[in-house]
Formats: C-alpha cells, structure tokens, sequence
C-alpha cells in the first residue's frame, strides 16, 4: 500500500468547494499525538473552515467519552475544521455525515458494503471499521467544531491491541489489496462535503434517507446505556435532527447520544 505525503493530502481535495480549499490549511503529519489537537492549535491561530490535518499515525488518538482510539500505521486519521451556524447545528449532526461519507467511500473505493451503528460508528461484518468525534466549542468568531475521522484501511490484525482484535477491524487485511490512501480520501472529502454543504443550504432528507438505509439496527429491539439509565426499546428509525426514535412500552423516546446495542434473544 503506497502511504500518503503531503502533496497526496493535498491532491485528495482538488475536487472541493472548500476542505482544502485556497485559505485552508492542509497539513499531513507521518506521525502525531492527535489530529484534532493539532487542528485546534491552527484554529486558535485564524484556520478557516475546511482546514484539514491528516496523519498515517497518532499516539494519543481519542474516540468518544474520552477513550482512547488505537491508530497504528494502516489507518487514515484525519480531522477537519468546520464552522456551522446555529441553523446548522439544529438539523443533522456532522458526525453522522462524517459516518455516512466513510461508508460510502469503502463502497466506491473497496466495493464493499460498510454499516453505520448510531451514533458514530461505522461497521465491517459486525466490527469497527472507522469512528467518529465532534468536538464543538466557541470562539470569537462563533461556533467551531473539529471533526475527527479514523479509518482502519489496512490495519494488519496484530497491530490492534490484543483487546481490540475482536471488535475491530481493516477494510482490507491484505495491505497489498487496498485501494491507494489518497484514492480513499479523495472520495472521503468529496461524499462529506456534499453531505455538509447540502445540510448547510436546508436540504438533508435524503441524506437521512441513506444513512438510515445503512442502519441495521432499525427496526430491532435495542438497548441504549445512558449515564442515569438503561433503556430498552424498538428503534423506529431516525428523527429529522438524526436523534435516533425508540418504542419504549407504547411511547416514543428520541436520544441525542447513548451507548446502543442489538438486543439478541437468548
């Protein structure tokens, strides 16, 4: 597998109305502790929505709930800087077009068929392939949030610690076989930002419509683990903002975050 560099990155968003565009930083690293880390230092220092960092490596990755996200040589690791408006934030998440987009690009790119698990993860044959996390904050310009992406492209198995190997793995196990990095992140760039710009001008029905489509959970009865609770429902489908809609004993529940899982019967 040919590794990324910076001209590749760079090359990668050619194609886009604006990550990577002609203000935008672009940065790829071999190796670094944490993408969106660095993306925060160049925000703080004026980056301008559609700034990216790309790493082939990172030491302190972090996934949701401040856990850390393993990310050996094999994976891309990325994180991109947007700034949505309060309309924005109302409708769909950017992490969940961050999601679809993943699964899309290992469909153009691999020709195989990726899953989402909601909230932000995206699934190979019942494990994880690729995870998401949005950070938001504020700054005297409005809203940030860095958007970090990692997908396992081609991780050899016995690189992910040994308490992994069972819920996560590669796109492909073969390094030989995968499609080249730069390849995989053009089509990345190009499905997130037609998801993202779509959303910003009011659209996203149809981008709800495929996201669902790629939710095999739908339909199943499912437990969600909150911090004060545990819940367990039939997960109808998504709402309009992405919140995802549980029959629980005859009522409707929409949640924003959880810890979700199949029920499987006994």
């Amino acid at each position: 597998m040919t590794g990324l560099d910076a001209a590749s990155v760079r090359q990668a968003a050619t194609d886009c109305a604006f990550i990577g565009g002609r203000e935008a930083v672009v940065e790829f690293h071999p190796c670094l502790s944490s993408t969106n880390d660095r993306l925060a230092e160049l925000a703080a220092q004026g980056a301008v929505e559609g700034s990216v960092v790309v790493a082939a490596q990172q030491d302190q990755g972090r996934g949701r709930l401040g856990r850390a996200w393993a990310s050996p040589a094999g994976g891309i690791y990325l994180s991109l800087l947007l700034r949505p408006d309060a309309a924005m934030l109302r409708r769909l998440p950017a992490t969940l077009l961050g999601a679809l987009a993943v699964a899309e690009a290992i469909s153009l790119c691999c020709d195989r068929e990726a899953v989402l698990k909601w909230p932000n993860d995206v699934q190979l044959e019942g494990r994880k392939v690729a995870g998401i996390l949005g950070e938001l904050t504020r700054d005297e310009a409005g809203h940030l949030l860095i958007l970090g992406i990692g997908v396992n492209l081609a991780i050899p198995e016995d690189s992910f610690p040994e308490e992994l190997r069972a819920t996560a793995c590669s796109i492909v196990s073969d390094p030989s076989q995968a499609p080249p990095p730069a390849e995989f992140l053009r089509a990345l760039f190009a499905r997130f930002e037609e998801h993202y710009l779509a959303v910003r001008r009011g659209g996203g029905v149809s981008i709800l419509s495929a996201a669902s489509a790629r939710m095999p959970m739908l339909g199943k009865e499912v437990r969600i683990r909150l911090p004060e609770r545990t819940v367990v429902g039939v997960a109808n489908g998504l709402n309009q903002t992405g919140g995802l809609v549980l029959e629980v004993d005859g009522r409707r529940e929409v949640f924003v975050a959880g810890e979700v899982e199949e029920v499987r019967p006994q």
